[in-house]
């Protein structure tokens, strides 16, 4: 096996669609959650997702070492091919290493500034079940009048992560923060999907 030194360029890629940083870490965490599963040695996978962040930093020493020290082979000088001592391929998809060039900014609360707060006591009182991405269910007591960043809010009050940190769904699709929930024509007893991104 040629092994080369990891060069310090970053792969320049472009996503199929433009994402938030929020959604190159969900996309991220998603692949080391898994990859490990699939073959190879979780020592190394441990290795190359610290190697990962090393390089993408800037820190190409640490990550050189952390590559020489797990015995991992680059025979292009890249982290998106590599291979341990005893020959197992490994392979690193680009945004593990590097953001797309066409990374949006997460407009986090500055949007919802212009979001007016709803009359008190407008619209009709009705119950949201919401199945959060830590695993737990709630229900939470809205108005139809409230928009989706009311109901972040709500739920952030309730303990259940910042309002910029939440991004609903509801039969796949996301909900905007400026939707009221009576646009949004949730039928009873429907699940709303919350992915709560804030770090606990």
């Amino acid at each position: 096996g040629r092994n080369q030194p990891l060069k310090k360029e970053k792969p320049k890629w472009k996503s199929d669609y433009p994402m938030t940083d929020g959604q190159l870490r969900s996309k991220r965490d998603e692949f080391w959650d898994t990859a490990p599963a699939f073959e190879g040695r979780k020592e190394i996978w441990d290795a190359l997702k610290a190697a990962a962040h090393a390089f993408e930093s800037n820190d190409h020493e640490l990550a050189q070492a952390i590559i020489d020290g797990a015995n991992i082979t680059l025979p292009h000088g890249a982290l998106t091919e590599c291979y341990d001592e005893l020959g197992n391929r490994y392979q690193l998809p680009v945004y593990c290493l590097a953001p797309p060039i066409n990374m949006i900014e997460e407009k986090g609360d500055l949007e919802t500034l212009d979001i007016p707060d709803p009359p008190p006591n407008s619209g009709h009182e009705c119950q949201l079940r919401l199945r959060l991405s830590t695993g737990k269910d709630l229900k939470l007591m809205v108005r139809s009048m409230d928009t989706v960043y009311h109901m972040k809010r709500r739920l952030h009050a309730g303990g259940g992560g910042g309002a910029g940190g939440q991004r609903w769904f509801f039969s796949g699709r996301p909900l905007a923060d400026k939707m009221k929930l009576e646009e949004l024509k949730i039928p009873k007893d429907y699940v709303v999907q919350v992915i709560v991104s804030q770090p606990l």
